[in-house]
């Protein structure tokens, strides 16, 4: 049980941080997402996806309009 939620956390450290490569954020970001990846899991995702969304809103880009 502890290896599934070990393996689990590690692949979305590993998403986290490359994700927020792709947003923009410095490498001081990118590592403390890492690490909140690590210790979080799938909640860091989630805040990620939450700002990629509110940035898409701002742009008036198509991720944004509801349907």
């Amino acid at each position: 049980m502890r290896e599934s939620i070990l393996f689990a956390n590690v692949v979305c450290a590993i998403v986290s941080a490359k994700w927020a490569l792709e947003l923009g954020f410095s490498q001081t970001r990118q590592v403390l997402f890492l690490i909140g990846g690590l210790l979080f899991g799938p909640l860091t995702l989630l805040v990620l996806y939450v700002y990629l969304i509110e940035k898409a809103k701002q742009r008036g880009q198509p991720g944004a309009r509801m349907v």
